[in-house]
């Protein structure tokens, strides 16, 4: 009877240790290429390391939409990278973060951004992202343009004039990827409409959804459409995707790259060489400039998951020094812990060199859409400008405008507003 007892008891543990090992979670993330490489490293040694099994799904250029599927049917992967969104959009889904023992290491900055309006901690945020423009010093300097003493859109436009007398591309578009019309938006209204030297004070008119679409938006599109029309944005701007535009700015053929410090990254690997430079966006007065701060990549935990201490393994183990260093240094991104740095990465080191430029104008604030606008506008916003783009006279103005509006307006009420 002992024997058995013993047996049975041998057994039970046999049994427990291999349900350990065969503990399973799912991780959804929106990375893709070199980026999901280095995070499947980290993936492949936490496995090694914990026994617990990672299911790394990536749906590409369809997240935002499998994930707002995922929501709807309350069927949600155990971690997922929250883009951006951890408030705004996905807080009600997420499991509290504040007692993990990674905190206190990450930056305040970060910490603001994932903290929701009732004090909890959404996300775990590795990175920032840095939005800002990218520049070709070597064009530049062939132009005679000192970016430097660029402070306003004015003299932005005329940056451009210069850049376009030499046969070179003033500002570089990849079109043809929404994301990337969408974030020329993000830079151009702000600048106009509430950022810190902007021409208007109307950011609680976003908010609160009484924003003059027709008025101002007409304005906003206008911009768009006099850069068009001066020849100041690539001709190929809805076939040229991101490679192309990381492409051409690294092969000295633009001056001016809108988007954000990972696109540094990106570009290098066309042209190790390239002498590429960082800066915040113009303003319109010229009295400030932005750089555009948000989450980079960051993980929230399903509140409803039946895996939790599977999963905050996962996370803390994402949050370790050494992996956040690596994972900052694939994505071209600021660390988001206190304790990590990355020496000799060029995005960075661009970044840094800028914040001593524009000392005296650099103003930070959140993703433009991520502040003022309902879940949903990033599509419609890059579908906009390409309406300019594609025409830009008063009738492609007035296309986007009506666009936006219908949109920014059914969302805002779908919101709960």
């Amino acid at each position: 009877m002992k024997k058995l007892l013993s047996l049975i008891l041998a057994i039970c543990m046999l049994l427990s240790v291999s349900a350990a090992l065969a503990e399973k979670i799912e991780v959804e993330t929106e990375y893709t290429d070199s980026q999901l490489e280095t995070l499947k490293e980290i993936v492949d040694a936490f496995s090694a390391e914990t026994g617990i099994e990672v299911d790394l799904v990536t749906p590409g250029s369809d997240y935002e939409t499998v994930m707002k599927t995922r929501m709807a049917s309350e069927d949600l992967p155990d971690v997922w990278g929250t883009h951006g969104w951890s408030v705004r959009r996905y807080h009600e889904f997420l499991h509290a973060l504040n007692d993990e023992p990674w905190l206190s290491r990450m930056d305040q900055s970060a910490t603001d951004i994932v903290t929701d309006a009732d004090g909890k901690v959404c996300a775990a945020c590795i990175t920032l992202t840095m939005g800002g423009c990218i520049y070709n010093k070597d064009v530049l300097d062939e132009a005679g343009v000192d970016p430097a003493q660029i402070r306003s859109l004015q003299d932005f436009y005329d940056a451009c004039e210069k850049i376009k007398a030499t046969g070179k591309i003033p500002v570089m578009v990849g079109g043809k990827d929404s994301g990337n019309a969408a974030g020329f938006l993000a830079a151009i209204m702000p600048a106009l409409v509430c950022d810190a030297g902007s021409k208007y004070d109307l950011g609680a008119t976003l908010l609160d959804g009484t924003f003059d679409w027709d008025k101002y938006g007409t304005e906003i599109f206008g911009e768009i459409a006099k850069m068009v029309n001066n020849g100041y944005i690539n001709t190929n701007f809805t076939t040229a995707d991101t490679q192309a535009q990381c492409e051409t700015i690294a092969n000295n053929e633009a001056g001016f790259l809108w988007r954000h410090t990972q696109m540094i990254t990106t570009a290098l690997k066309y042209n190790p060489d390239a002498n590429l430079g960082f800066m915040p966006y113009p303003s319109y007065s010229g009295e400030a400039m932005t750089y555009k701060s948000g989450e980079g990549m960051a993980f929230g935990i399903w509140k409803d998951t039946e895996h939790y201490e599977a999963a905050a393994k996962f996370v803390e183990y994402v949050t370790r020094k050494e992996n956040v260093e690596k994972i900052a240094l694939a994505l071209g991104s600021l660390p988001a812990f206190t304790d990590a740095t990355v020496e000799g990465d060029k995005a960075i080191e661009a970044f840094r060199v800028s914040q001593g430029q524009f000392a005296d104008v650099g103003k930070y604030t959140n993703v433009f859409d991520r502040q003022y606008f309902p879940n949903g506008m990033w599509g419609i916003m890059g579908e906009s400008v390409t309406m300019v783009v594609m025409d830009p006279t008063d009738a492609g103005i007035a296309a986007a405008v009506e666009n936006m509006k219908t949109n920014y307006l059914d969302k805002f009420e779908a919101d709960g507003n």
